[in-house]
């Protein structure tokens, strides 16, 4: 009977073993896949086809930025629009590019009072102002606690043996992109190439956006204490450029005057302001984008030729221009774009 209480436990022994070794072995391997598809960037990002999606980039971009801070003396805040800045073409700065989806001047402020902490003081930032944190409700902040609280990020191994970081490397290599935006293996956000039938179509063209379009021009503040963070750095801001269908659809929501003057609050407080949304001749072509809002690589690359030199026929110089002579000129080519557009299209019907 003993002998058989003994053979039980050791089988159960053996059994508990097995089963604790079986364990061990899928979360190693859930680690060494993780750590190949490397969704968050701690290591090089996707070594295995080298295409990153950007699942969670409040936290991606962070975890790549911090053991590489002496690396760099410039930064880029700013939205999945500005994450398409091409930051490799800024002469005399190494700039890394914090930019974020939906990102808002409150997120970065949260960051930029983090990297401070840490010891950054950049000599150059660019911040892109986003038309839509002006209008309607005030958007939630989405950033990562230990931005909030202070502390070190995640450890890679915590990260990268949860099914979370499994999900988002399975996805990765099915090709299930949550965006049109994709990170090469430069860390270098890319647009993904379309088909022409998906070239942007502005359906509806000059009808008002849709409400809520009330302006806060309050929320200028959070650009303008993000400027003051960095008082030794050169700032630079600007607004993206954006399809003159947009903006004409926003004009005649009746808000325009009002969002203008909330922008030239923020433009005072930078070094530099430029504007790409006024209606130019990127802005009236429907190449170079697939939304009207977010534009190629490519095309960001004369956008930021134009930050660089601090002026460009593609943009509206705040600083060399009062409020009152900008709002006209919106004004103005507003009303040239539509109607030429419109007689445009009339004379396609006929």
């Amino acid at each position: 009977m003993m002998g058989l209480k003994v053979r039980s436990k050791q089988r159960l022994r053996t059994y508990l073993g097995w089963l604790a070794a079986t364990a061990g072995l899928i979360v190693a391997a859930c680690f060494v896949f993780n750590c190949l598809v490397d969704p968050l960037w701690y290591l090089k990002g996707n070594v295995l086809t080298g295409v990153n999606y950007p699942f969670n980039e409040r936290l991606a971009t962070v975890i790549r930025f911090l053991p590489r801070l002496r690396d760099y003396d410039c930064v880029i805040f700013g939205t999945s629009r500005g994450s398409l800045l091409p930051e490799e073409k800024i002469d005399g700065y190494r700039c890394y590019n914090l930019s974020v989806s939906d990102g808002q001047a409150s997120e970065y402020l949260l960051y930029a009072k983090y990297l401070r902490e840490h010891g950054f003081a950049p000599r150059l930032i660019i911040v892109d102002v986003k038309r839509a944190e002006f209008i309607g409700p005030e958007q939630a902040v989405e950033v990562p606690d230990f931005i909030r609280t202070g502390g070190a990020p995640p450890s890679i191994l915590g990260s990268y043996v949860s099914l979370d970081a499994l999900d988002f490397s399975i996805r990765t290599l099915r090709g299930d992109a949550p965006h049109h935006r994709y990170y090469d293996a430069d860390f270098r956000a890319q647009l993904e190439i379309r088909s022409k039938r998906h070239r942007y179509d502005p359906k509806g063209a000059f009808e008002p956006e849709p409400p809520p379009f009330d302006v806060h021009a309050e929320r200028a503040a959070a650009y303008i204490e993000l400027r003051r963070l960095f008082p030794e750095a050169r700032a630079i801001g600007y607004i993206p450029p954006e399809s003159a269908w947009r903006i004409a659809g926003f004009s005649r929501t009746g808000q325009l005057d009002a969002y203008l003057a909330a922008i030239a609050q923020v433009a005072a407080a930078y070094d530099e302001f430029l504007d790409f949304s006024i209606p130019s001749a990127l802005t009236e072509s429907k190449e170079g984008t697939y939304d009207g809002s977010h534009y190629m690589r490519a095309v960001n690359a004369r956008v930021l030729a134009g930050l660089m030199a601090n002026q460009s026929d593609l943009a509206v110089d705040w600083h060399k221009e009062d409020i009152a002579a900008i709002t006209a000129l919106y004004h103005k080519r507003l009303a040239q774009f539509m109607e030429t557009t419109t007689e445009a299209e009339a004379g396609a019907k006929r």
